[in-house]
């Protein structure tokens, strides 16, 4: 059964993704009780995310839980259809419904066009309100190799900031850096946060630089002159191999310009 999935659906439409090859694995490790304490877990967050999906017609009970992630297109099109994104490349912009988030834990729901329509809004303000939203509930931030062996505090790493709150941070040409957003694993849609691009770019001394979508949690920036695309290419397919399959966002490397202020696919 590997590869295969249950779901778990409330009346109200809401829907809990379960993988087998976890359940397997949990089964394996600790026996049925703990199999039965992720189901009965889910149940309880299916209950809380189906209370928010009733109201999804609603506009001003949704328009503060609006929020974006960043999805691999190929793998997610079947899902995507009838639901609201913006493609680029060979990733999109989803809009989803944050149900709650406590810290550990994230659960959410795309938004479908039928949805739109319902708020009186346009796919493309929903979008802006989405990344709007995702960057004041989750803030972008910026830590240097040394995080990943430890939890960063959430006030550190600020590189959005104005006066003293925005130190002067200058990353390393290599992209030791890695940016993410605190207290969300969808870290990599921050890139296209209002005003990010551009502040990475004074960061790296006004010039084009590569962006590395390394997982649906976060991205690494490299200027062009102090990086190959290739080099970059080899390293993100190892990276993508290494990881699970829904983590990955692109199989490609993409390149901001600062003159024109556009990403664009490179490889």
């Amino acid at each position: 059964m590997g590869g295969d999935f249950v779901l778990l659906e409330s009346s109200n439409g809401a829907v809990i993704r379960q993988e087998i090859d976890y359940l397997i694995e949990s089964f394996n490790d600790d026996g049925w009780d703990y199999v039965e304490a992720i189901f009965e877990h889910n149940e309880i967050t299916i209950k809380l995310t189906g209370g928010v999906a009733s109201r999804i017609s609603d506009f001003d009970s949704m328009k503060d839980k609006i929020i974006v992630r960043m999805l691999n297109y190929e793998r997610n099109k079947t899902e995507l259809e009838g639901k609201v994104y913006k493609r680029i490349g060979d990733f999109v912009i989803a809009l989803y419904v944050l149900a709650f988030a406590d810290g550990k834990e994230m659960y959410s729901f795309k938004v479908h066009e039928d949805n739109i329509d319902a708020w009186g809004i346009t796919e493309e303000e929903a979008i802006e309100l989405g990344l709007s939203n995702s960057s004041s509930l989750f803030p972008p931030r910026v830590y240097d190799v040394n995080h990943l062996f430890g939890k960063p505090e959430k006030e550190a790493g600020i590189y959005m900031g104005k006066g003293k709150d925005s130190p002067n941070i200058k990353l390393g040409e290599f992209g030791e850096d890695t940016f993410t957003a605190y207290g969300t694993p969808n870290g990599a849609v921050s890139f296209f946060y209002s005003g990010v691009k551009e502040r990475i770019a004074e960061m790296l001394d006004g010039e084009d630089y590569y962006v590395v979508f390394s997982s649906i949690g976060e991205f690494h920036v490299h200027k062009c002159f102090s990086a190959r695309e290739n080099s970059l290419k080899m390293v993100l397919d190892d990276l993508n191999a290494s990881f699970p399959p829904e983590e990955m966002v692109t199989e490609s490397i993409y390149k901001y310009s600062v003159n024109s202020g556009e990403l664009t696919k490179v490889t």
